[in-house]
């Protein structure tokens, strides 16, 4: 190093002041370790748990820190891909608490393992659409406030 450029150490920076103006216990180490730790299947919680912060503070170094944010969301995808590994062992005959899995998956990958159905209720000539029968219910309110006058 030379000339009058600054250096800065990775624990100088992880010492940036957060809101309130307390230094951020933010360490960028923590994009592996939350990978590591989700991957057999451990919840964002436990690993904010686990480094001795809230659960809303990991969700502030989501929205400050977008290479954290990244590794949040492949270490999601690593506790479902385990979550549906434990699952194909119980399906198979293994000794897994199927309600574990079930919520876990529903939880953690909702994308892919939602009970959500959407139904459409529409007819070929659009009489079923929610605008004909908006139109359908404003009639028959009209009409019954017609024969009571």
């Amino acid at each position: 190093m030379g000339g009058d450029e600054p250096f800065t150490y990775w624990w100088v920076m992880s010492e940036q002041k957060g809101p309130g103006g307390r230094p951020s216990k933010y360490d960028p180490r923590y994009c592996d370790e939350v990978i590591a730790h989700m991957s057999d299947g451990a919840s964002l919680t436990s690993f904010a748990a686990e480094i001795g912060v809230a659960r809303s503070t990991i969700n502030e170094w989501m929205g400050a820190h977008p290479e954290f944010s990244e590794s949040v969301k492949i270490a999601k995808a690593k506790c479902a891909a385990w979550r549906e590994r434990v699952g194909r062992s119980g399906a198979l005959g293994g000794d897994v608490n199927p309600t574990l899995v079930i919520f876990g998956l529903k939880n953690m990958a909702a994308d892919d393992w939602r009970d959500k159905q959407e139904i459409y209720h529409r007819s070929g000539d659009g009489s079923m659409s929610p605008a004909a029968n908006q139109e359908a219910v404003l009639r028959a309110l009209e009409a019954k406030h017609k024969r009571k006058s």
